[in-house]
């Protein structure tokens, strides 16, 4: 958002949309968790691939790599001196996290079993 600095309608677009998608979901999650986490997995893969993408704009140039905005500098504990690709990096690695956690909690799910019962091992893919 601090880089692309949005204009109100497209601030307020994404507010509405982020709504739908919530009672969407928490229906969603009310019929079926174990397709509800297997959504969001699939979510998270599209947005890796997404920020796969971004990158690959980066490093040819056609995005220009700005420095990173001090609110991300400070959340992702980044360098200072850090710049947007370091940015997208430690994003779509948070990402792939997500990914991992709710295909796993998916999973779990399809053996019938609860979360609570096996947490996610680092690395679980």
């Amino acid at each position: 958002m601090e880089v692309s600095n949005p204009r109100w309608y497209e601030r307020a677009l994404v507010f509405a949309v982020q709504g739908v998608f919530f009672n969407a979901y928490f229906l969603g999650y009310m019929v079926s968790p174990k397709f509800a986490h297997r959504v969001v997995g699939y979510l998270e893969e599209e947005a890796i691939h997404s920020y796969t993408e971004f990158l690959k704009e980066l490093d040819n140039g056609n995005i220009e790599n700005v420095p990173a905005p001090a609110i991300a500098i400070d959340y992702w504990r980044l360098p200072p001196g850090s710049t947007l690709r370091d940015v997208v990096m430690v994003v779509r690695a948070d990402e792939a996290h997500h990914r991992d956690v709710n295909h796993f909690a998916s999973d779990i799910r399809c053996q019938g079993r609860e979360l609570k019962e096996a947490p996610a091992p680092i690395g679980y893919h």
